[in-house]
């Protein structure tokens, strides 16, 4: 017969080893070849390596006005209107690498949650190449914003920590509330980041 003691420790081991099994889909075990090996496979992308080699992302339009063709522009004409949308639409082009589609990749992170639960679970974020992206500043480019899916929850482990996101990456425009994304990542495995050896 189980004393309360034992009880007590039998609940804890069968509890931490439901945690493990749990968040195995965060957190890298030594035991879990399978895992180490499908990630050693995917390939390594650095977020240069989602811009086209060729691309030159145009100079700041405004940059060379002067002040009264900027005062015209902005008179909220039609024609300055429409002006206007075009040299935004000039600016904020940013071509994604079509030969990426379909690869399975990793790439380090910061993560941008687009829904969150109380208990820091979530399915659906952006991958950002710099802390605060989309929420302190400016969205970057959409080829360097990363729409990601999950199909399990994972936990999210704060904006200031970086981790390597592994799945299959799809040049495909994504337009959610904080960003326009040029990728979308389907994810196997969130991981905490490591400097590559």
């Amino acid at each position: 017969m189980l004393t309360r003691k034992s009880f007590v420790i039998v609940a804890a081991l069968f509890l931490g080893l439901f945690s493990i099994t749990a968040y195995s889909g965060w957190w890298p075990f030594s035991s879990d070849k399978k895992a180490t090996v499908a990630i050693e496979e995917a390939t390594e992308l650095a977020w240069e390596d989602l811009i086209p080699d060729d691309f030159v992302q145009p100079e700041n339009p405004f940059a060379t006005m002067s002040q009264e063709e900027i005062d015209k522009l902005l008179d909220g004409s039609e024609e300055s209107t429409a002006r206007l949308q075009k040299l935004e639409d000039a600016f904020n082009y940013a071509p994604v690498v079509s030969e990426l589609d379909g690869k399975r990749v990793k790439i380090p992170a910061y993560i941008t949650p687009l829904e969150f639960k109380d208990n820091s679970l979530i399915k659906e974020f952006l991958l950002v190449p710099y802390v605060g992206a989309c929420i302190h500043t400016p969205p970057p480019p959409a080829n360097q914003v990363v729409y990601a899916k999950s199909p399990k929850e994972v936990r999210f482990p704060g904006m200031y920590e970086p981790v390597w996101a592994v799945g299959v990456i799809k040049a495909e425009t994504v337009q959610s509330e904080l960003a326009e994304t040029g990728y979308r990542l389907e994810v196997e495995q969130v991981l905490p980041y490591s400097a590559p050896q």
